[in-house]
């Protein structure tokens, strides 16, 4: 829809990026017809695509099938970010990278909405994986939205229409997993990475995880026999392990306790080009298996 000329902080930046040797990704053909929007994960891709609709081409920066946590944005995605009409992200931590970038994009016209501003964190060990409730995927599409509104004031009424249709969405989600968690009879859940706070904190579950929020570090041995010995004892009979990671610890957990694998996908990527909806209520039935 518009270009906007690139500040010397921004060549700067792009400079800096491109000395590290990262690789470009594909470059993306814009339809000028529509705002361009790009955003920081799959997560805020999904929502962007849900609120934006036929009015916005809508580019994610990480790679699909990439572990968001570890991404680093390349020049070319620096480059591109100086051409958008807006940027969306996160925040919370959940993106190391993103003030650096908001330094570059200051002084441009370029909307810049952190999804997350208005949902309250009270994880423990501050866990950013927010939208896994879906009362807090609300308010991040809300806080999308506004911004669709303001870098598109003319189609107001597309957006806020679109934003409708997802609150009836997630009203039904919502209820669905509080049905079904009435009839769990655990609420204990063992999972590869300390991702689920923010869903288990909205239904009632218990999470113990195999590795941090960051899912950087594996556990130490104490960690392990401690996972180990809660299982035993809770007759836990499944381990929850990821999409996007394999990890032979969980594997060697599950083998020592003799439970089985399955997915519980914290939403950070898809290789299926998924949605959030579907993937929450893919959630849903590998928690019944487990619980129920």
């Amino acid at each position: 829809m518009k270009k906007i000329l690139m500040t010397a902080a921004a060549a700067a930046a792009i400079s800096m990026l491109a000395a590290c040797g990262t690789k470009p990704t594909e470059t993306v053909e814009n339809n000028n017809d529509k705002i361009q929007v790009y955003t920081s994960f799959y997560a805020m891709y999904d929502f962007a695509r849900e609120i934006g609709g036929d009015m916005a081409d809508v580019h994610n920066l990480c790679p699909v099938g990439s572990e968001p946590h570890d991404f680093e944005p390349t020049a070319s995605d620096m480059a591109a970010l100086t051409e958008a009409d807006l940027f969306i992200y996160n925040g919370m931590g959940m993106e190391h990278w993103t003030d650096s970038v908001n330094e570059t994009l200051s002084g441009s016209d370029v909307i810049i909405v952190e999804a997350s501003a208005n949902v309250e964190n009270i994880a423990e060990n501050y866990d950013p994986h927010v939208w896994l409730d879906p009362e807090n995927a609300l308010a991040e599409m809300e806080a999308i939205a506004d911004g669709f509104i303001q870098a598109d004031p003319e189609n107001s009424d597309y957006y806020t229409a679109r934003l409708d249709d997802c609150r009836g969405r997630i009203e039904q989600l919502d209820n669905d997993y509080k049905t079904a968690v009435a009839g769990f009879t655990s609420h204990n859940i063992i999972t590869s990475h300390e991702a689920y706070f923010n869903l288990c904190n909205a239904y009632g579950l218990i999470q113990l995880a195999v590795n941090g929020v960051d899912n950087s570090e594996d556990p130490t041995p104490t960690r392990m026999a401690e996972i180990i010995e809660f299982i035993k004892a809770n007759d836990i009979k499944y381990v929850f392990t990821e999409p996007l990671s394999t990890s032979k610890i969980v594997q060697t957990i599950a083998d020592d306790t003799g439970c089985e694998l399955l997915t519980l996908d914290p939403f950070e990527g898809s290789t299926e080009d998924k949605g959030y909806f579907d993937v929450m209520y893919e959630n849903l039935e590998a928690l019944k298996t487990a619980l129920q």
